[in-house]
């Protein structure tokens, strides 16, 4: 009960101090214009992949051809987001667990083993955005690539990676 009193009270005060400086001003002569300027936009979300998993598949892989050249695929994804401009700024990431040897390649469940991505060629930081314009977006081409730990010795095994294509705009 307390607590309320104070707080309207002090809602009051503030109020009061409020309405003598506007009163204050008006006794004065002084005038002030305020313009207001603002844009509406349009903000959809965008659709990665129509939201449906984006699966690559290696095939058989030599254990001793990993190399990080070797089994490059590409990575099919499409990114929608209706309502927006081409040149609306946006980021791209690949998020995952990056491997202790290489910031641009997800963890396997094979020990030593990981899967490093790639966009236009260049290996591509897990975990960083990617800023470009709506209309460059299809400019990029994703790969994923097979590489393994300078020290290890892998053994013939199923893999599996997980890793998330994240799309953003404003």
């Amino acid at each position: 009960m307390k607590r309320y009193r104070v707080f309207l009270l002090g809602g009051m005060c503030c109020l009061l101090a409020s309405v003598g400086n506007i009163a204050m001003a008006a006794q004065s002569g002084d005038s002030l214009s305020v313009t207001f300027t603002g844009t509406f936009n349009m903000v959809s979300p965008c659709t990665v992949n129509n939201d449906e998993v984006i699966d690559v598949y290696f095939g058989n892989i030599g254990i001793d051809k990993v190399d990080g050249i070797n089994y490059i695929q590409d990575i099919p994804y499409t990114v929608e987001c209706n309502g927006a401009a081409d040149d609306t700024a946006m980021q791209l990431s690949i998020n995952g667990s990056a491997a202790t040897f290489d910031d641009a390649a997800v963890v396997t469940n094979a020990e030593g083993l990981a899967i490093q991505f790639q966009e236009n060629g260049q290996p591509l930081a897990l975990n960083k955005p990617l800023s470009m314009s709506l209309g460059a977006l299809p400019t990029v081409k994703l790969r994923a690539v097979p590489v393994k730990a300078p020290s290890a010795i892998l053994s013939a095994q199923v893999f599996t990676a997980v890793a998330t294509l994240a799309v953003s705009y404003e």
